[in-house]
């Protein structure tokens, strides 16, 4: 997914993709690794909120530390 950093908006605010900075800032929100944030990404699909239940699902049941 083509992602140009200067079109900002809700489109771009409510997806995460898989560009180094948009893993790094989900893994520190969480205190996950970047492995992990890009797991999820995978794993929940591109819909921010959908990944951030994802991780936080996760971290509830101990499988992120």
């Amino acid at each position: 997914m083509a992602d140009d950093l200067k079109n900002v908006g809700k489109g771009d605010r409510i997806r995460a993709s898989q560009q180094k900075h948009e893993v790094r800032h989900i893994a520190e929100i969480y205190s996950i690794s970047g492995q992990a944030a890009a797991g999820a990404i995978r794993a929940a699909g591109p819909m921010r909120r959908k990944v951030y239940a994802y991780i936080e699902e996760k971290k509830r049941n101990g499988d992120y530390r």
